[in-house]
């Protein structure tokens, strides 16, 4: 068991033995709730972001694959929104 103090603002440091374990790292975030009398921490995963493109074929492979398509060319549309 590993025993540390609750600090003035409420904040406490976890023990090394017990963040290895969860596999917490800085920056992770912690879901904290008080059950049955006891305090739980739960690690939360991150959120998958938007997905990101590093080359221009990338860019062009997501459109390609999209099934989204333009129906008017961009000359006739700006024609037709002036």
């Amino acid at each position: 068991m590993s025993a540390t103090a609750i600090r003035e603002k409420r904040q406490t440091t976890l023990p090394a033995d017990v963040s290895d374990a969860a596999g917490l790292k800085p920056g992770d975030q912690v879901d904290w709730r008080f059950e049955d009398g006891e305090i739980r921490g739960r690690k939360l995963l991150p959120k998958a972001g938007p997905a990101r493109f590093r080359t221009k074929e990338q860019v062009l492979q997501a459109i390609e694959a999209s099934p989204l398509r333009f129906i008017v060319n961009w000359d006739k549309l700006r024609e037709e929104t002036r």
